[in-house]
């Protein structure tokens, strides 16, 4: 009899212990609302905001086919310490009159994209522009440049715009 009380209190002990490691994962059940992600700053990275948004598919350039202009891209590189470095370029299929582009270095408050900087450019009887700035950044937030890009053959005015990806400094 003794032996059949010792297997009974192992099986309910047994029974037992697998009840409280079920526990946590039983509380861990999502429920239906969706998570929200907390407002709290990444201390790691060193930001001193929340992320921005992912960019959407259709604000990275315009979605329609172009007939002049094949390439209209900006970047923001970091070029050491806090010098960040602002790179854009236009590309066309041939010589176009005028290659002009108007970018602005933006940098995000933890709710909305600020212009930090601009710059413009342009370029005439050519089917290439570069243009590029190197401006000192506050640490701590994210960058991104915005880029329009204008291409004129002497009748007709093409323009794309760009969102580069963002950085954070």
């Amino acid at each position: 009899m003794r032996k059949m009380k010792t297997k009974s209190a192992a099986s309910i002990l047994k029974i037992t212990l697998v009840a409280l490691l079920m526990v946590p994962t039983i509380l861990a059940i999502p429920t239906s609302e969706p998570a929200v992600a907390s407002p709290m700053i990444n201390v790691s990275s060193g930001a001193l905001t929340p992320p921005p948004p992912e960019p959407s598919i259709h604000s990275l350039a315009n979605t329609r086919e172009l007939g002049h202009i094949y390439q209209a891209v900006g970047a923001v590189i970091p070029g050491g310490g806090l010098s960040a470095i602002v790179n854009t370029k236009t590309m066309t299929y041939t010589a176009m009159k005028t290659l002009s582009v108007d970018y602005r270095f933006e940098r995000w408050t933890g709710t909305a994209w600020v212009t930090f900087k601009t710059s413009s450019n342009n370029a005439t009887n050519t089917n290439l522009l570069n243009a590029a700035s190197d401006w000192t950044v506050m640490p701590g937030y994210y960058y991104r440049v915005t880029s329009i890009h204008t291409a004129y053959d002497g009748s007709t005015t093409e323009t794309s715009k760009h969102v580069s990806g963002t950085v954070l400094f």
